[in-house]
């Protein structure tokens, strides 16, 4: 796949996109959207005349993750190509969407416009039917709003998995999902500074389950684990299936 530190325009003008149905990986982009995602539209009349779907990473450490893994979602949900902005004034890099039907299908599935937090968007009615969407929501929310570390220096071997965000009801789902999935997850750590409220899971077979059973797409987060358990079979974290995509 090519990049370029400029403006990609190639493709947005074309209105016209495929609808899927309701999938493991859909499931995963609406995760990954309630993450570092955002929609974006101005109306006049009523109608909407600017739109713009947003995912934005760092430009060192989420370059393969987005350029790579969250543009073949797009290609394989949408048949759509977004385009690559590098900040200038930053280390972010964005990925954009400029297709009318495709914000208003975002929408229509659950996702909302701008500011997450004062719409306190959360995980959407359809994805809590079913476990498999569940999981790859949850991954994609760890992908980008999620932590591996080791526990240095007290602890050295002992990981731990933390989500921070600030949308406190997106939060609360979180953990209610990660309860229902059978892990044992902290409390909503919400300190009185201006920290972000966040969830931890830290035992060692805690931690292995969540690889074992949602893994990761982020490949920053799939080398921590490998570090953490490096014996620990890999075959069910979907970093492996698009590590051979085309650079």
């Amino acid at each position: 796949m090519s990049e370029n530190k400029n403006r990609k325009s190639s493709g947005w003008r074309l209105q016209e996109i495929s609808y899927p149905s309701y999938c493991s990986e859909l499931a995963e982009l609406v995760g990954i959207m309630l993450g570092d995602g955002s929609i974006y539209g101005s109306t006049r009349n009523n109608k909407l005349v600017t739109h713009q779907v947003t995912i934005v990473g760092d430009s060192v450490k989420d370059r393969d993750y987005l350029t790579k893994y969250v543009t073949y979602l797009f290609q394989y949900l949408f048949g759509i190509q977004p385009s690559y902005y590098y900040s200038k004034c930053s280390n972010a890099l964005y990925v954009k969407v400029r297709y009318k039907k495709l914000l208003e299908y975002l929408l229509s599935i659950g996702l909302k416009f701008g500011n997450k937090i004062k719409s306190q968007v959360t995980i959407p009615n359809w994805i809590w039917q079913d476990d498999n969407y569940l999981r790859a929501c949850i991954r994609g929310l760890y992908d980008t709003d999620g932590s591996i570390y080791e526990l240095l220096p007290h602890w050295p071997g002992l990981f731990q998995l933390s989500f921070d965000n600030r949308n406190m009801t997106l939060l609360q789902d979180v953990r209610k999902a990660l309860l229902h999935l059978g892990f044992k997850v902290s409390n909503i750590c919400a300190p009185k500074t201006d920290k972000t409220p966040k969830i931890y899971i830290t035992r060692k077979a805690e931690v292995r389950k969540f690889f074992e059973e949602i893994g990761f797409s982020n490949p920053k987060h799939y080398r921590k684990v490998q570090k953490a358990f490096p014996n620990i079979s890999a075959c069910n974290s979907p970093v492996v299936q698009w590590s051979n995509f085309d650079s």
